[in-house]
Formats: C-alpha cells, structure tokens, sequence
C-alpha cells in the first residue's frame, strides 16, 4: 500500500511535466517559424523557456525535503528501475540532469548569484545541459510517471491535442501574418 504523499507527489510531478512538455512543444512551434517579429511572440517564448525551466527544476530536484521525481524513485525504485530497464530508459541520464538543474536553479534561475550575474551565459555553459538532454530526461520522467500512476489506477494526466507542434506552427503563423483569431 503506498502512502498518500507518494501517490500526490506522482499526480503533482505529471502535473508539472504537463505543463513542461506543453511550454516546449510551444517553444519548438515558434522555433520552427525561423524567428518572429512579433514583439508579443518574443516575449511569450522568453516566459515560456522560464517556465519550462522552472517546471523541470521542480521535477528534477534531488532533495530529501521535495516530493519530487526522486522521492517517488527512491519510494519505489525496484518498480521504477524494472520498467526503466523494458524502456530502455538511463535513471543514471536523468541523475546527470538533476546536477544541471541544480547548478542553473543556484546560479541563475531562481537567484540572482553576486558571481554568476557577471556572466548568465557562462553559467549555462559550465552546467553543460542541452535541449536535447532536457528533453530527453523529461519524456522519459513522463514514461515513468505515467507508468506507475496507471499501476495504481490514479487519475490520468492526458496531453492534450495541442501536445503537436504542427498546431503551434500553424497559429504562430497566424500571428505573425496578423491574421490570427482566437
């Protein structure tokens, strides 16, 4: 039987990766565009970006005081590393990006360090995290997460059909030519 706070931090922590994976299929959309004028595009990627961050932060935190991707792991880590193993999934990848997360989250992200606001770029730079990393970690966290609160029988966290960056595509176009309407 698992504790309450164990099946509330797997529904909280795909809460999160919802909303991550959302921001990013967003971000690729607008990517995908091959840069935008729009002043409101701009400023809806820099939030997005953030977001994205933050969210992956909170996932990814590997703190004894966080409930999260890694209290859920280390509650169930033979179930967890059993259906790693059949996905083919690297705990060891994800552990690697936590350490990335970290350094950003201390660095920049959530403070403003008196050493790392000399130089923002170089923070990301010595964490060494991509956007391919980052992606990969946390479509795999969602595999996982998805995993186990369909075990348990919880509530499902869908993606929702906006979850396609051809529809993202399609209306940061729209926005672009000013012929969008909502």
């Amino acid at each position: 039987m698992h504790s309450q706070r164990y099946t509330r931090a797997i529904e909280r922590n795909l809460a999160e990766l919802q909303r991550a994976i959302l921001n990013r299929t967003t971000m690729v959309g607008i990517e995908k565009v091959g840069g935008v004028s729009s002043l409101f595009l701009q400023v809806t990627y820099f939030a997005l970006f953030n977001d994205y961050v933050a969210h992956c932060i909170k996932v990814f935190e590997n703190s004894t005081r966080a409930a999260s991707f890694w209290y859920i792991y280390r509650t169930d880590q033979g179930l967890v590393d059993a259906f790693a193993k059949k996905a083919k999934l690297d705990i060891a990848s994800l552990e690697a990006v936590s350490a990335k997360l970290k350094h950003i989250r201390d660095q920049t992200h959530f403070h403003i360090d008196s050493k790392g606001v000399l130089d923002t770029k170089s923070v990301w730079r010595a964490a060494g995290l991509t956007g391919k990393q980052l992606s990969a970690a946390v479509d795999a966290a969602w595999s996982i997460l998805t995993h186990l609160q369909q075990s348990l029988l919880l509530p499902e966290t869908p993606l929702p059909a906006y979850y396609k960056v051809a529809h993202v595509l399609e209306r940061v176009a729209c926005i672009e030519s000013g012929t969008f309407k909502s």
